[in-house]
């Protein structure tokens, strides 16, 4: 509970001065207001990328154009001349690429100064009496919408909330920011700044407290605390869930309760979302409670496939050996499925619905009523944290072992959370190039690997061959004077002492040689495993850190600093207090 915040608002960019834009539109000239101008422009910078070639990006965005300019029929893409608009922005990117290289040093000197200029004036809040960073400062400026995979929304124009459409929280002693706001409020219990409800998706969006701000990194800990309170209690929970699987269609009650059970048990067996209602023009991606007949194939041998656009649109497709009671729950739930009550005319929940009138509400709440707490997106976190625990644990990794063998396992531990939860990626278009490069690499590692091992048997065979020499001369000198003796032995000392070294220095070459293609093979086996998995999501939020702690003080690798990237240091930077250890510990 926040009991103070004080803080000096939000920076809302200005829109960029107008240049007088003037196109021909169906044949006539049209001199452009500056938002339509901006608009314009925004489409050119998009030319000769992939987005001007999709007709949903062209039609959105034609539609949105048009509105601005007051027309009652959307634009043809063919209707519009931007070729004045284009020479604008390239005007602008021959202008950058003219610049000497001491203008682009002060170019970027003078934007680092307006940066901390603004980062000192907006980039902190004063909570509870100590001063904290906050996440981010700057609200984003208008532009066209790009969205992931096929979001419907792509190539609408996005607009920038302005001050009078944002609201912001301060606790009553704080001065109030100048401008026109659209509210001024005080919630002690939120962690938010400001916010404002975006023009185009109609959510709220937020500028929240750093994650370093030590209340946020007590949240932090709480929230991957319950990842060992669902483990302790996890049969008890299965258990539970099992026991309502059991269908009795005379009670209402029952009845929903066996459906929201068979919801729980995807989400525990898939490590699904939990799923919710949307709007009539967001993404078709669907959750667990969001399921319709088109997603579920029960195959004969007792098996059922699911295919489906998960968050962000990303393909879930995942095969799962049903036990009988969810099997026959799922074969009724697909002959009775119907559309939501509650739909408000959504194009996808007026299709048929596994779990019609079926929120994310009602499946927490059940599952609070099971394990006090206890919520959808807490099964997630403890599957991900859990198989990092165990794949760290059985990863076979000694302290003494190269850096490169434990920042591999570290890796394919966090590949096994990105699987178990679904964040795939595309595949890089760089990919080929990359593969080459690593396979240049490994070459060239693996011509010095050869270069050294032959180096150190080479000077081996001259130790053994200058030991064997000595030996012969020691022999040879048998009835030499004692003075001759030490003569000659002082002599094969020296060269042998030098031989040895050079045998030493030699093997040193090649562990780093072989080091050095350890790390290289690693590097190209790491990449290629993750190439269409997105690590970065479960690490961030799903995988406990103190996993990956508590496993580099055994191996003696400092994972926070050589594993988590600068951007989630800070947000973790609580691992190491003691006062967050693992329960248990």
């Amino acid at each position: 509970m926040l009991e103070q915040l004080i803080h000096n608002g939000v920076v809302v960019p200005e829109p960029p001065p107008p240049v007088g834009l003037v196109l021909e539109i169906r044949g006539r000239r049209v001199p452009l207001t500056p938002k339509q101008e901006e608009m314009a422009l925004a489409w050119a910078r998009k030319q000769g990328t992939p987005y001007v070639e999709d007709p949903v990006f062209v039609a959105n965005f034609l539609a949105d154009w048009s509105e601005a300019l007051g027309l009652e029929q959307a634009l043809a893409e063919e209707e519009v001349n931007f070729r004045p608009a284009i020479r604008v922005v390239e005007a602008e990117r021959e202008a950058r690429e003219q610049l000497t290289k001491e203008d682009r040093k002060a170019l970027a000197a003078e934007r680092k100064a307006q940066r901390e200029a603004l980062r000192q004036q907006y980039g902190h809040a004063i909570v509870n009496g100590e001063k904290v960073e906050l996440a981010n400062y700057v609200v984003e400026p208008g532009g066209i919408f790009m969205g992931r995979g096929q979001h419907p929304l792509r190539g609408r124009w996005k607009e920038g909330a302005g001050r009078e459409d944002i609201a912001l929280n301060l606790s009553p002693d704080a001065p109030r920011p100048p401008g026109e706001w659209a509210e001024i409020v005080w919630q002690p219990e939120s962690l938010w700044v400001a916010r404002w409800r975006d023009k185009l998706s109609g959510k709220l969006k937020y500028v929240w407290l750093s994650d370093s701000a030590p209340i946020k990194q007590e949240r932090e800990a709480q929230k991957f605390d319950q990842v060992y309170r669902l483990d302790a209690e996890l049969e008890a929970v299965r258990t539970r869930i099992g026991e309502d699987l059991a269908r009795d269609d005379l009670a209402d009650d029952n009845s929903r309760r066996w459906r929201i059970a068979t919801a729980c048990y995807l989400i525990d067996a898939l490590c699904l979302r939990v799923g919710d209602e949307k709007d009539p023009d967001e993404a078709d991606t669907v959750g667990a409670t969001t399921l319709r007949p088109e997603h579920v194939t029960l195959h004969a041998d007792g098996t059922a496939e699911f295919r489906f656009l998960g968050k962000d649109s990303v393909l879930w497709h995942k095969q799962l050996e049903l036990p009988e009671p969810v099997r026959r729950n799922l074969e009724e739930l697909v002959r009775t499925a119907r559309p939501s009550n509650s739909n408000g005319g959504h194009p996808t929940r007026d299709k048929p619905q596994l779990f019609p009138n079926t929120s994310s509400r009602d499946v927490n709440a059940y599952l609070s009523n099971v394990l006090p707490g206890l919520t959808a997106k807490v099964f997630r976190t403890h599957h991900a944290t859990m198989a990092v625990q165990q794949r760290l644990q059985t990863s076979g990794v000694e302290a003494d072992d190269p850096e490169y063998k434990k920042w591999e396992a570290a890796n394919l531990a966090n590949l096994e959370a990105a699987v178990l939860c679904n964040h795939t990626k595309k595949e890089p278009t760089s990919w080929e190039r990359s593969q080459k490069r690593y396979a240049e690499r490994r070459q060239k590692a693996e011509e010095r690997v050869n270069k050294y091992r032959a180096r150190v048997e080479g000077h081996r065979r001259a130790l053994a061959e200058l030991q064997e020499e000595y030996e012969s001369q020691q022999a040879d000198q048998a009835e030499a004077t004692e003075a001759q003796r030490k003569k000659t032995e002082a002599r094969y000392e020296r060269r042998l002492g030098v031989a040895r070294r050079r045998v030493e220095r030699a093997e040193v070459q090649l562990d780093k040689a072989r080091r050095a293609l350890g790390k290289v093979k690693a590097q190209a086996s790491i990449a290629a495993k993750k190439r269409t998995w997105n690590l970065g999501t479960s690490l961030k939020s799903y995988i406990d850190p103190r996993v990956y702690y508590e496993w580099g003080q055994q191996v003696d690798y400092d994972v926070l600093e050589r594993y988590y990237p600068k951007a989630l240091r800070s947000k973790f930077a609580w691992i190491k207090d003691e006062e967050y250890e693992l329960p248990g510990e």
